[in-house]
């Protein structure tokens, strides 16, 4: 298993970081979602997951930003304010789980929240008509997000099911989950930043990683139109179940 060590070039860590991030951003543009559920696992295998995850936290919010403002037409903030409210109010709960918590249970954790994602995407039928909105939902759907987004780095697959479930079109569907992703980027980011998630590596990491994303993102938009529907289900839930399983048996070996 690749792993980068301690004593490890400095060329060597900005490689992995940089195809992990690539390869992470280019299914995000290409499928529309995915990018923290991909990277994080991935990079897990190479560095420790609280790493991981703080890094995630950094990209996926520079991601998110960059994909919202350029779609057009953009749904509002106030569409998803009432969740985002929510999962901002727990992710600090989160944070000090992924501050505390044994670095084994969290790859476990990480990998758990992916496959159980993928099942109920599967195993949620399509409504024929779009389902009203309830409030207990939308706040504990956000409440959800918002440990697992601290926690984990990885705060959509509540949402993105949730969505599904509303059985809305899908274009309205993805204008909602960019709206929701590009306000709980930046939150989530600003807390962990308070609490001390990020240290000087982070930083560092990331000069490797934003230019990967860069990168990735007029990559996915060339291969994205070029997609059959069958294509598009197949990888979204075929990477979602390999990350999911690679995160829990790494930790399990």
């Amino acid at each position: 298993m690749l792993a980068v060590r301690k004593d490890d070039g400095v060329l060597t860590v900005f490689l992995v970081v940089f195809l992990v991030s690539a390869f992470a951003a280019l299914m995000q543009a290409a499928v529309g979602f995915g990018f923290a559920v991909v990277f994080t696992p991935l990079l897990s295998l190479a560095m420790s997951a609280h790493d991981a995850v703080a890094l995630s936290l950094i990209l996926s919010m520079s991601l998110s930003l960059v994909v919202y403002y350029s779609d057009q037409p953009r749904a509002s903030f106030r569409s998803v304010m009432p969740m985002f409210l929510a999962a901002t109010l727990v992710t600090p709960l989160g944070v000090y789980a992924l501050q505390v918590a044994n670095d084994h249970a969290l790859r476990i954790a990480i990998g758990s929240a992916v496959l159980i994602s993928v099942g109920g995407s599967l195993l949620t039928p399509h409504p024929v008509t779009e389902r009203p909105q309830r409030l207990p939902a939308i706040v504990g759907v956000g409440v959800l997000s918002g440990l697992l987004r601290g926690a984990t780095g990885m705060g959509g697959p509540p949402v993105v099911l949730y969505e599904h479930w509303r059985g809305a079109p899908m274009a309205d569907i993805r204008r909602r989950l960019l709206a929701f992703f590009a306000l709980t980027g930046v939150a989530g980011t600003l807390l962990a930043a308070g609490s001390g998630v990020f240290t000087r590596d982070t930083f560092i990491h990331a000069t490797a990683g934003l230019p990967a994303v860069a990168i990735a993102l007029y990559g996915g938009r060339y291969i994205r139109p070029r997609l059959s529907v069958f294509w598009f289900r197949a990888i979204s839930m075929g990477l979602l179940i390999f990350t999911g399983a690679v995160s829990v048996l790494g930790a399990l070996r």
